[in-house]
């Protein structure tokens, strides 16, 4: 299962990590991993082009990626890129809710 958090400090998204296998086809070959790694990796770089500084990690043999949105005076641009990206792998999640699995801490 693949598990997308996103962790929160006043209602803001501050933290996005995503890790794990869907099990739905072998590396490689899975939609899903694709659809969620594209929502997750296009939401931090363009994060990374408007604010520049989100500091990342990446694990491939673990699966596991995630990044932390730096602290900001003025966060709408990163909000609704960050939205986007939240309403992108709910829909995802209710399409494939066994291996898929979204929270909010």
């Amino acid at each position: 299962m693949i598990t997308v958090r996103l962790f929160k400090e006043n209602g803001c998204v501050v933290r996005v990590t995503a890790s794990g296998h869907s099990g739905l086809a072998r590396s490689g070959s899975d939609v899903l991993c694709a659809a969620v790694s594209t929502l997750v990796q296009t939401a931090y770089l363009a994060i990374d082009d408007i604010v520049g500084n989100v500091v990342y990690e990446r694990d491939e043999d673990k699966a596991y990626f995630g990044f932390t949105v730096p602290k900001l005076d003025d966060r709408h641009d990163v909000d609704v890129i960050l939205r986007a990206m939240s309403v992108g792998l709910r829909d995802l999640s209710s399409g494939y809710p066994q291996n898929l699995k979204l929270e909010e801490a």
